[in-house]
C-alpha cells in the first residue's frame, strides 16, 4: 500500500474530486480525515472510508484552528493535506462583481488554502515532512469571461503553491498543485443534469472521472514522487494547454 500508516486530511472530500482523492488514499492505506461543512454529510463517507471527520468553514480562521486542534488531538501528526474547496462564484465580470462576492471566493478559495497550508505544515515539520497538493483549474492560468472573483481566486492558488513549495522545502514538505479540468462528479450531475461527456475543447475528448484526479493526486503524495515539489500538473485531457480549447474551468 502506498499510504500504509499515513494520516492524510482532504478537504471539501464529501463529493466530487475531494471524494475521488479520499476513496484513493483510503484504498492506499490512509487514514482519511474527511471535511466538509456539513457534519453529517463528512462523517457518512468518513464511516465508508473508516476515516475520521471533522465539519469547517474555511473561510473562517478560527475554525480552521479547531479542525488542526481536533487533528492534533485525536492523531498527533498530518502527513497529508489535500486543499480541495472550491466556492463558485456567480457569472460577474471585475465590472459587475459586488465586493463581498469577491471577499468571499477568496476567502474560502485561497485565504482558506493559505490557513490549511500554514497549520498543515506546523506539524508536518514536527514529525519531519509531509506533502501538501492544491486543486486548481485552468481558469487561473488564462482567465474565463464573467468569472472574475473564481478565477482570480484560482490563479492566486498557483502562486501560493509557488511560494509554499519553497519556503517548506527545508522542511522536507512537498507542495504542488493539480489543475483539475471538466470532470464528471456527483454533484455536476445534480447541477447540470444535461452535461455531455464529449467535448471539442478537449483533446481527449471526454470529461474526467473523479478518480483519476485521485489516482494522479495518489501518486503525487506517495514516495513515488519524492523529487516532485513545485510542480502543477493537468489532469484536464490536454485542455489547457491546447489553443482550441475555450478556458471556463
Amino acid at each position: 500500500m502506498l499510504l500504509k500508516d499515513k494520516i492524510a486530511l482532504v478537504t471539501g472530500s464529501t463529493n466530487n474530486i475531494g471524494l475521488g482523492i479520499a476513496r484513493a488514499f483510503a484504498r492506499e492505506g490512509a487514514k482519511v480525515i474527511i471535511h466538509s461543512r456539513h457534519a453529517e454529510e463528512a462523517a457518512k463517507i468518513a464511516r465508508e472510508l473508516n476515516g475520521d471527520s471533522f465539519a469547517a468553514d474555511v473561510s473562517r480562521p478560527e475554525q480552521v484552528g479547531a479542525l488542526f486542534d481536533h487533528i492534533r488531538k485525536n492523531h498527533r501528526k498530518l502527513d497529508i493535506l489535500v486543499n480541495s474547496v472550491a466556492a463558485q462564484a456567480s457569472r460577474a465580470g471585475v465590472l459587475e462583481l459586488p465586493l463581498e462576492e469577491w471577499n468571499q471566493t477568496l476567502a474560502t478559495n485561497l485565504t482558506g488554502y493559505f490557513l490549511t497550508i500554514q497549520h498543515a505544515a506546523k506539524i508536518m515539520k514536527e514529525h519531519g515532512g509531509g506533502a501538501i497538493i492544491n486543486i486548481s483549474a485552468a481558469s487561473g492560468e488564462r482567465a474565463s469571461p464573467g468569472r472574475a472573483a473564481y478565477s482570480v481566486s484560482k490563479g492566486g492558488i498557483f502562486a501560493l503553491t509557488k511560494q509554499a513549495a519553497v519556503d517548506l522545502a527545508p522542511h522536507k514538505i512537498r507542495v504542488n498543485c493539480i489543475v483539475s479540468g471538466i470532470v464528471g462528479t456527483p454533484i455536476g450531475s445534480k447541477e447540470m443534469g444535461n452535461r455531455k461527456l464529449e467535448y471539442d475543447s478537449i483533446p481527449l475528448r471526454r470529461i474526467g472521472q473523479p478518480e483519476e484526479v485521485g489516482e494522479a493526486a495518489l501518486f503525487l503524495v506517495s514516495e513515488k514522487a519524492s523529487y516532485i515539489t513545485n510542480a502543477v500538473l493537468a489532469v484536464d485531457g490536454g485542455r489547457m494547454n491546447s489553443m482550441g480549447s475555450a478556458s471556463g474551468g
